[in-house]
């Protein structure tokens, strides 16, 4: 039956690698091997499977080592399967390492040729795109040049730009989306994201959770080669955070101890109700009950807003907006109140600290405090909800 463009079919695949033993150290032992090196076989990948259907954006999740660039370069076929059945259809675009087929002694325009005949385009192809590829490398001045010349910078960006700017039925990308600076890296996400409104098919290979749940549809887990998890990106990650760390990170991070401080309790709530979804109008507050044995004259709790991907939304801290808290000998309770969080939907983590007023002193902090959601907003993108209206008249 044949598959739709886009689809991607993995049945026990396995990756094998033989790891030789050291050089011999005498003629003896060669000639008693017949000239052969012992060596082991290593699974890098054991027995995968799944599929991927045309539009989904799946996340491959796991530490160094677990097989994840791998998988990849086996669904690219840059390497092949030790054993196992890989189907794929369409158009495939394959960000595995940045600039992998140019050649340093050939300028950038025509390592965009060389390349992009090395992905399967024709030259008209590849022209009809070629100054789309330059404006976003932002290599004009320098397209010409020998890539040998290039800065590191220069070179990644060249191979992102092409290997984007060819509308593939499926996109591959290893972990290589922090190339450039941050502007550069801003356009590169909104590339991505504009594929994926496209109904691109993507596998995404990360070892950043809070990167895999902002972007993927479904997630896999890998560890040692083997899948270890498999579903939606928040409960895979969960998974994944208690194969890394030995537990899982709740909703309220109960307790935690810090240096001389302990956040007791951490909540949000609408109007008195506990809550952790909200819509982007809705007065949220947060509180955050604290102890501490041994009292403390110099305080300040701060928090820390960030989305899904990591980036920082807002901060403030209980000195800025003059709570009345100095010192703690006991127990006490922070109320941060905000009168509409203004942020589209999405998943937020609530980040703590405690530390003096001058900042030279820290009393510890929780990363991912609470968790909470925002459902409801417009239509708007971006990351925040801003009060507009619009008007018109004709003339």
């Amino acid at each position: 039956m044949a598959l739709a463009p886009g689809t991607i079919e993995v049945e026990r695949l396995t990756k094998s690698f033989r790891l030789y033993a050291e050089q011999y150290s005498t003629l003896k032992e060669r000639a008693l091997h017949l000239g052969r090196l012992p060596y082991q076989e290593f699974d890098a990948i054991r027995d995968i499977d799944f599929t991927v259907n045309p539009g989904t954006v799946l996340g491959l999740l796991g530490n160094n080592g677990s097989g994840k660039s791998t998988l990849l370069k086996c669904i690219a076929r840059t390497i092949e399967p030790t054993s196992g059945h890989l189907r794929r259809e369409g158009s495939l675009a394959a960000l595995l390492e940045l600039g992998a087929g140019f050649h340093p002694e050939l300028t950038g325009r025509e390592n965009i040729f060389l390349a992009g005949s090395i992905m399967g385009h024709t030259r008209r192809t590849i022209g009809a795109v070629f100054d789309e590829i330059v404006a976003f490398a932002e290599l004009e001045e320098f397209i010409d040049n020998q890539v040998k010349h290039y800065s590191s910078g220069m070179y990644a960006r060249l191979g992102f730009a092409l290997a984007v700017s060819m509308e593939p039925d499926i996109l591959l990308i290893d972990e290589i989306l922090a190339v450039g600076d941050e502007a550069f890296q801003q356009k590169s996400f909104d590339r991505i994201r504009s594929f994926r409104q496209r109904g691109v098919t993507m596998i995404f290979v990360t070892h950043d959770t809070n990167l895999a749940v902002s972007i993927c549809d479904e997630i896999i887990a890998l560890d040692r080669g083997q899948v270890i998890a498999r579903g939606t990106p928040e409960e895979v990650a969960r998974v994944y955070r208690k194969q890394l760390f030995g537990q899982t990170p709740p909703e309220v991070n109960p307790d935690p101890v810090l240096e001389g401080v302990r956040f007791t309790d951490v909540a949000s709530s609408i109007q008195g109700r506990q809550a952790t979804t909200f819509s982007p109008n809705d007065e949220v507050v947060l509180s955050v009950s604290l102890a501490t044995d041994h009292p403390i004259d110099d305080l300040v709790i701060a928090y820390a807003i960030r989305d899904a991907a990591g980036t920082l939304v807002n901060s403030s801290n209980s000195r800025l907006l003059n709570s009345g808290l100095t010192a703690l000998d006991g127990t006490a309770t922070v109320e941060f109140t905000f009168e509409g969080l203004r942020l589209l939907n999405g998943t937020y983590n609530v980040d703590l600290g405690a530390h003096s007023g001058n900042g030279d002193q820290s009393y510890g902090h929780v990363l991912s405090a609470l968790r909470f959601s925002i459902a409801g907003s417009s239509g708007d993108t971006g990351i925040v909800s801003i009060p507009v209206r619009c008007s018109a008249r004709a003339h």
